[in-house]
């Protein structure tokens, strides 16, 4: 008998995100203030005699050792030390490579998920070094909730929840290389100093009215390359937003609305518009754990 087990694989956004300057590793420090929110992918993971598989309802998203999910499954049963197989499949609702975490959330709910399934608890450094290791991301995803992340991103520190009921996520409908992203962020030199303080940290102390003051440093590059996200971000604002900002590299943009009927108004119009777009909400870590298990 074969034996499943199904999670929600939640979206995040960053409420902030500070770039300070070139590593020597090739890498960005980063200063940024996570967010889980309510838009999730479905994940049932049932065990086999051995193999590793991964089906996935979307066609953008490779279903072989490049995927994130199935790197988190290989590296995991090595961790356990099992010859047991699992077969991952993923029902996207996350949009691919749009700024939402999607692709980290599936990798660090298959190693959670795999921890029941396969009835083995590591030790929580030995997991967060496997999910360092698939990407910047997926540590947080560990966690959830509003967390604080530094490094690469990989670092990551509880804070206080931050509260925001109504979000409106558009994304119009094409993928933003991180890298390019980056590459393009010409202030990005190894002369800005690590001990500026970064917007994050003071963002961190007023974390319940958050949603009205927040920053992304990769934000103005991008809308220079793709200005279709510049008319995302200024329609949600035309639209009554009383935020709206770019997540993570782009391309997808959250907006802030004081009310559902708000909120609504404006997911129809841009709809009408030809955008995707959802509303979610910020949920807590509390709810993010309750939720994860189906």
């Amino acid at each position: 008998m074969s034996f499943s087990i199904h999670l929600r694989s939640n979206a995040k956004i960053n409420w902030t995100l500070d770039v300070l300057f070139k590593r020597e590793d090739g890498y960005h420090e980063l200063r940024t203030i996570y967010q889980t929110i309510s838009l999730h992918d479905l994940i049932r993971i049932t065990e086999t005699s051995g193999t590793i598989e991964i089906a996935c309802d979307d066609s953008r998203v490779p279903c072989d050792k490049t995927n994130l999910a199935y790197k988190a499954a290989a590296q995991f049963r090595e961790l356990a030390g099992t010859k047991l197989g699992a077969r991952i499949e993923i029902e996207k609702r996350i949009p691919v490579a749009a700024g939402l975490g999607g692709g980290s959330s599936n990798a660090a709910a298959v190693l959670l998920g795999l921890s029941r399934l396969w009835n083995f608890q590591p030790e929580e450094p030995d997991l967060v070094s496997i999910a360092a290791r698939l990407g910047s991301d997926v540590p947080f995803f560990l966690m959830g909730g509003t967390a604080l992340g530094v490094g690469r991103g990989e670092e990551v520190y509880s804070i206080e929840q931050a509260e925001c009921e109504h979000l409106l996520l558009v994304n119009p409908g094409f993928e933003v290389s991180t890298a390019e992203a980056y590459e393009r962020l010409a202030r990005l030199t190894s002369a800005r100093s690590a001990a500026m303080m970064p917007f994050t940290f003071f963002a961190a102390k007023g974390i319940r009215e958050l949603s009205l003051a927040v920053t992304n440093d990769l934000e103005e590059v991008v809308l220079a390359a793709h200005p279709e996200i510049a008319e995302v971000k200024h329609r949600l604002l035309s639209l009554g937003a009383r935020h709206a900002q770019m997540s993570g590299s782009g391309a997808t943009v959250f907006g802030v609305f004081e009310n559902m009927e708000m909120s609504r108004r404006a997911q129809s119009e841009m709809r009408a518009a030809g955008y995707w777009s959802e509303p979610a909400r910020a949920i807590s870590r509390r709810e993010y754990w309750e939720t994860l298990f189906q």
